[in-house]
């Protein structure tokens, strides 16, 4: 029912009403960490058997599922191969990543058909009805025809190795750990032995399948290089006969690795070179022999151009008729007979000196000449070998670009022969630098179905589950859960909390009922004079009993006080309707006193709703509800009126109205917040909002 509507229906009970300004409350789904515990408290059932629930689930499925083995066994890869020879067809250099990539490429290599393949034929994996060949079994031949039932017969055949292959496939895994070289390679099935032995085979068939691949690439690479010598040779050749008629056509004759044309030049230049250097020394001995005349008689060193033993003969001679000369000319003076002989000989001595130094002199002219000649027919040589040497230039060039290719195209042709007899010898050596450093063995213990860990995680997983069930049916309808909340969302104090009362009450609850009405009644007597007190007590329908609980409750301790008590049951709900009640007293049909009935319970008077086939709006006036509550509350000190529902029970609008104080019952953790707030709505639309609360709490207490 939504405010407009509650406006109109107020309105045919009272008339034109102003309602009290207030703000539309909302639920408060703010929840504290205690709120939280006493929410999974009061769900304590949903979590309980939703844990329970699953686990039982989970001790079924380890009971009833197959037992599965696992093996594993360790393969270490070193990404750099053993170099047995410096040409390997596999470079042993680590890739700039350290390798892993190579290793993540061989960990692929492991899961591939062929190592897998040769794995199911060691094993025989084609036979093994745990790897999809047909079992002979009565479950199996039945599974048979059901899937044929449902699938027909038309699907294509598929092979025993294909099936093989593909259990093995879900059955295996292969598992590298970070920054190491070490592959794990796993297989789980339901036999201990099988398991190891199907991992093994896969080790051993890896390593022969590295193996394999190595001795092929080497084949493979060795015939590529013969099948591409014969080109190569080819080539070689027409680029030597290219050379070579080159060489014919422009007359490049090569002796000695060098052409014949430039060893003519290089020694025709040295023996000019020499030529020159004879001439030199020709016409330096010339101008010696000529600068030495007339200097060999003296007593100074014969110069070296004229030097023979003549000269020295005859320089001895004259010596010797010098020192003669000059003993006569001491001893006999200078006109003596032996001297002018003397001197006679001398002079004979000089010219034959003189005659002998002519004759060496026309010797190195001679000599001289001789070498002149030769320097110049030389020099005219070595012009016309440099003047061929320019013409045959250009041809040169094109000569060294021919040479320069024949030595390429022979060395591609040596590399290639050397490396293709290298290749075909490395077919049989085993470069891969791989061991199986763990071989795997049967397991002793199952790998699954983990039945303690299973059955702990189900429960676990139970009990969040349910939680979060509860957590989600809290917050999708919430409840009150505090007495902090209940204020905030009432706008009223919570005068009392009170254990469930479904039990006898004891004096702690007689003690909080009392102080109940001392607050209610205090705050009325602040309000008006006298020390009467008509409350009206509301609450929601599914807080009937408490609600009622709570009535008998505050009338027994008002009547144990000396009090007297009316207890109205305006609740259509209530055990009062269809007889003499309210409604027939605000008629002026019955008299109070013929209505009321004392009950033995509480000793309060009670009196009903009455009889309600008749029409109400004419007795549920303002007016009738005003006197009727002024005259009662002479009679007795507490009025306590049941309003049932006050958002559903509108009827008693008047009374709400009329009365001097609103008590709400709420149920801890159990009232709905929706409709906390459609009774306090409608209360405050009637101008008389909820004076105060009352807290029941839903637990209960041990007493």
């Amino acid at each position: 029912m939504t405010q407009f509507d509650r406006d109109i229906a107020i309105g045919k009970w009272l008339g034109p009403v102003t309602p009290a300004p207030f703000q539309p409350a909302r639920p408060d789904t703010s929840v504290e960490i205690g709120d939280l515990w006493r929410i999974l408290v009061r769900r304590r059932v949903l979590i309980i058997g939703t844990a329970c629930v699953l686990g039982l689930l989970a001790l079924l499925y380890a009971f009833l599922t197959p037992a599965l083995y696992t093996a594993s066994a360790q393969i270490l890869i070193d990404p750099r191969d053993r170099q047995v020879v410096t040409n390997d067809v596999n470079p042993g250099a680590l890739a700039p990543d350290g390798g892993v990539a190579q290793i993540e490429s061989q960990v692929r290599v492991v899961e591939s058909d062929s190592v897998l393949l040769r794995a199911i034929a060691a094993t025989g994996l084609e036979t093994d009805p745990e790897f999809g060949a047909p079992s002979e079994s009565l479950p199996a031949r039945l599974v048979g025809n059901l899937r044929r039932a449902l699938f027909g017969t038309g699907e294509s055949p598929v092979d025993a190795r294909t099936r093989a292959l593909t259990s093995l496939r879900r059955k295996l895994a292969v598992k590298r750990a970070d920054k190491v070289f070490v592959v794990d390679v796993i297989v789980t099935t339901r036999d201990a032995e099988k398991s190891a032995r199907i991992v093994n085979a896969i080790a051993k068939a890896y390593l022969t399948d590295q193996s394999d691949s190595r001795a092929e690439a080497a084949k493979r690479a060795s015939g590529e290089l013969r099948s591409r010598l014969d080109d190569l040779r080819e080539a070689v050749n027409k680029a030597d006969m290219r050379l070579e008629a080159f060489k014919a056509e422009n007359g490049l004759i090569a002796s000695s690795g060098r052409l014949v044309g430039e060893q003519q030049l290089t020694e025709s230049n040295a023996r000019v070179v020499a030529a020159r250097t004879r001439t030199a020394e020709a016409k330096a001995r010339l101008q010696g022999v000529r600068d030495a005349r007339g200097q060999v008689i003296g007593s100074g060193a014969t110069p070296e151009a004229v030097q023979s033993p003549v000269i020295e003969r005859l320089r001895g001679q004259y010596a010797e008729l010098a020192s003669k000369e000059a003993d006569l000319r001491t001893n006999l003076g200078e006109r003596h007979p032996y001297i002018a002989a003397t001197r006679t000989q001398m002079q004979d001595v000089r010219r034959l000196i003189e005659v002998e130094l002519n004759r060496i002199a026309g010797a190195a002219d001679t000599e001289y000449q001789r070498a002149l000649a030769a320097e110049r027919a030389l020099a005219a040589e070595l012009e016309r070998l440099q003047k061929a040497s320019a013409v045959t230039a250009k041809s040169s060039v094109r000569l060294r670009e021919l040479e320069r290719e024949v030595d390429a195209s022979r060395a591609v042709y040596n590399n290639f022969l050397v490396r293709s007899r290298e290749i075909k010898e490395q077919a049989g050596i085993d470069t891969t630098n791989a061991r199986v450093i763990t071989w795997a063995r049967p397991p002793q213990d199952r790998s699954w179905p983990p039945r303690i860990v299973l059955i702990v995680a189900a429960i676990l997983s139970g009990v969040g589950l349910g939680t979060g069930l509860s957590l989600v049916r809290e917050y999708s309808d919430p409840t009150v859960l505090s007495q902090r909340q209940l204020e905030r969302l009432a706008n009223a104090p919570v005068v009392a909390r009170l254990p469930r009362l479904n039990r006898a009450a004891d004096g702690t609850t007689h003690a909080a009922a009392a102080f109940v009405l001392d607050h209610l009644t205090g705050a009325r007597r602040g309000a008006s004079a006298g020390n009467s007190l008509s409350l009206l007590v509301t609450s929601s329908a599914a807080d009937l009993r408490d609600r009622r609980a709570v009535i008998d409750l505050l009338a027994s301790v008002a009547v144990a006080r000396g009090d007297r008590v009316l207890v109205v049951d305006a609740d259509p709900r209530g055990p009062g309707s269809g007889r003499g009640g309210l409604l027939d007293v605000l008629r002026g049909e019955q008299s109070l006193n013929a209505v009321a009935v004392q009950d033995p319970a509480t000793g309060a008077r009670r009196i009903g709703l009455g009889d309600t086939h008749k029409p109400v709006r004419d007795a549920l006036t303002p007016g009738n509800v005003e006197r009727f509550l002024a005259a009662v509350k002479g009679r007795f000190e507490l009025v306590a009126v049941d309003g049932g529902t006050l958002s559903e029970n509108l009827r008693v609008a008047p009374v709400a109205a009329a009365a001097d104080r609103v008590l709400l019952i709420v149920r801890d953790g159990a009232t709905r917040q929706r409709d906390l707030l459609d009774i306090v709505e409608t209360s405050e639309s009637l101008g008389q909002p909820v004076s105060a609360s009352l807290l029941v709490d839903a637990r209960g207490r041990e007493r």
